[in-house]
């Protein structure tokens, strides 16, 4: 078992655009042979904000949360950790918020990744290394041959589903 207490910052940072407020708090990393292992962020809430939304959010269980460590001398630079758990178990005492972060559910994970469809295209619109549309229209829906999909756009090389799967309802195996 590792603990770390932080409080390296004593001012405000900003983060790719975000603004952060120092706090104190301490991490646990449980490592046990035969277990799952978990980590045990513990925060002092002075000012009950975190207790707040704990109670309007069931204590956030079951809420993905990511824990990045970044260097405050050299904010320009990627992340030097990134991590992320799941919330498995959250409390409150006094001043104190501790919440139980565990490995994500692999059940609840879309498998595989990116769906084959015949008629929905997965690219994000406008993105220039999947769809790669450049011209004026300003939407799209998203299909192949609807009155805004890729062929309005003259974009159909670059349509991002698999109009050749079957659609006649015929199964296979």
């Amino acid at each position: 078992m590792r603990r770390c207490t932080s409080f390296r910052n004593s001012e405000g940072i900003t983060y790719n655009g975000f603004p952060y407020e120092p706090i104190l708090f301490d991490i646990e990393i449980k490592q046990e042979s035969g277990t799952q292992g978990g980590v045990s962020l513990t925060i002092n809430d002075y000012t009950k904000a975190i207790q707040a939304r704990m109670q309007a959010y069931g204590g956030g269980v079951g809420f993905l949360a990511t824990i990045i460590v970044v260097n405050a001398g050299a904010l320009d630079q990627p992340p030097e950790i990134v991590e992320e758990f799941e919330v498995i178990g959250a409390s409150s005492a006094n001043y104190i918020v501790t919440f139980e972060l565990g490995v994500e559910n692999a059940l609840a994970k879309t498998f595989p990744r990116r769906r084959q469809t015949r008629d929905f295209c997965q690219w994000r619109y406008k993105e220039g290394s999947t769809c790669g549309y450049t011209g004026g229209l300003p939407t799209c829906d998203l299909t192949l041959r609807g009155p805004n999909g890729c062929a309005a756009h003259s974009n159909t090389l670059r349509f991002g589903a698999y109009p050749g799967i079957n659609s006649n309802g015929a199964r296979y195996g």
